[in-house]
């Protein structure tokens, strides 16, 4: 059989490439960033808050892996740009960026929704994604093979469920936005992907199965997957999937990660 890909060995697949991992400090964020650890990355792990992200790449480093930590507030452009210019500072370049950066708000009625709850989670699901992005961008158009960007979406940007509308309306806004930054980055050689995962026992998640279990036996009773939850370890799998040297003609997607919701 020929040289390929996939005969590489695992630490070379990614050996020489710079990822920054927005929300790498937890979740599906730190399960990528052990993906790409153990296929030979260097590592930005950022995000708020700052120790979690300083804990995983220091548990990273003492496996052997490349990986610095750092405080990145996404909302706030010039924490952005100093994250930015830290991992260029010490890697000399970025070619893959993950955004896990998402909040939810407590459950209520469209009704109830006020402004300022409105305007937090816009700032977080969308705003900081996109500026995000596109300050990274601007590095990555300079480099000769372009980029890879992966944003994570929901599973919740298709399938509406009540009392998190606005939770939904940004999920979805987030897939409408991977779709756009893939055609403006085309001409950079820069790929825009994006998964929407359904339930993973992240701490989000968790959160809310702990202050209600109803919902918990609901989401079981409702999975057609004989699997009711999704695994960290597939979500990052899957985002390795589009991070990786031999994904070179899909962009625009968002790959849905549901057990079956989404096919009711």
């Amino acid at each position: 059989m020929g040289k390929n890909w996939f005969s590489k060995d695992p630490k070379e697949q990614l050996a020489g490439k710079t990822a920054i991992i927005m929300g790498g400090g937890s979740g599906i964020g730190k399960a990528t960033a052990e993906q790409f650890a153990a296929a030979g990355a260097n590592l930005m792990i950022c995000g708020v808050p700052e120790q979690i992200c300083l804990d995983t790449a220091e548990e990273l480093r003492a496996e052997g892996a490349n990986a610095i930590g750092m405080l990145c507030d996404g909302t706030k452009a010039d924490m952005v740009q100093a994250m930015i210019d830290k991992t260029l500072e010490e890697f000399g370049g970025i070619d893959i960026l993950v955004s896990t950066a998402g909040i939810s708000l407590p459950r209520m009625n469209s009704i109830d929704v006020t402004e300022a709850d409105w305007d937090k989670i816009f700032a977080v699901n969308l705003k900081a994604n996109f500026f995000l992005a596109t300050a990274v961008a601007r590095v990555m158009k300079d480099n000769p093979d372009g980029g890879k960007m992966v944003i994570i979406s929901s599973q919740r940007g298709i399938s509406a469920m009540e009392n998190i509308a606005p939770y939904s309306i940004t999920k979805a806004a987030v897939m409408g936005m991977v779709r756009s930054l893939a055609v403006d980055f085309a001409q950079f050689g820069i790929q825009v992907n994006g998964i929407a995962p359904g339930y993973v026992m992240t701490p989000m998640v968790e959160k809310v199965f702990a202050d209600n279990p109803a919902q918990q036996e609901y989401v079981y009773g409702r999975t057609p997957s004989k699997v009711k939850m999704g695994s960290l370890q597939e979500m990052a799998e899957a985002i390795y999937f589009l991070c990786s040297p031999v994904t070179t003609y899909t962009t625009g997607q968002t790959l849905i990660l549901d057990g079956g919701w989404s096919i009711q």
